[in-house]
């Protein structure tokens, strides 16, 4: 009775919590995956410079790692401390902002770092064929996003909501 108690634990927690490949992950990618504190926290910090919502912080946190390789690729790449720099610098524009650049996460930094090379490469002289090499290596990616965040669609490199199909829709039932 005990085992069969448990196996339905267990089932219940996979099904209840998504179908990623790794517990507590919000997305697998390639393997690796993205826990769901690094999006809670990101999405956080990130919530101190502008609004963001969750979909689009681990839209990101998705493709990002294939722009920064873009990035290093094509002679644009950013530091980390290049990121934290520039979020010194916007603190000491707005001083009552509340930002505290030194305590941001590495993801967080990370994010700024692929905001500030693809303000760069968009620049280029080869902007367009960059784009598509990238977008290339985001389609190529191996995604799987915890359902209670949706689903990622590598063609418009976003999360999208969905609606588990054992959820009874209005008006079907």
């Amino acid at each position: 009775m005990r085992k069969s108690i448990a196996a339905t634990a267990l089932v219940a927690a996979l099904v209840l919590g998504g179908c990623t490949a790794q517990i507590g992950a919000a997305a697998v990618v390639d393997g690796q995956a993205i826990s769901t504190s690094t999006l809670d926290r990101t999405t956080r910090e990130l919530n101190d410079l502008f609004s963001v919502n969750t979909r689009d912080v681990l839209s990101m946190l998705i493709i990002a790692p294939s722009y920064l390789e873009g990035a290093a690729a094509n002679g644009v790449a950013k530091s980390r401390e290049q990121a934290r720099d520039y979020l010194v610098e916007l603190k000491v524009n707005d001083p009552t902002s509340g930002l505290d650049p030194a305590g941001f996460s590495d993801a967080t930094l990370d994010l700024v770092r692929f905001d500030l090379a693809l303000r760069e490469m968009s620049t280029l002289a080869n902007a367009q064929e960059i784009g598509v090499s990238i977008q290339e290596k985001v389609t190529a990616l191996d995604v799987q996003v915890n359902p209670r965040f949706g689903e990622f669609s590598a063609e418009q490199s976003a999360i999208t909501a969905v609606s588990p199909e054992w959820l009874v829709q209005p008006g079907t039932a």
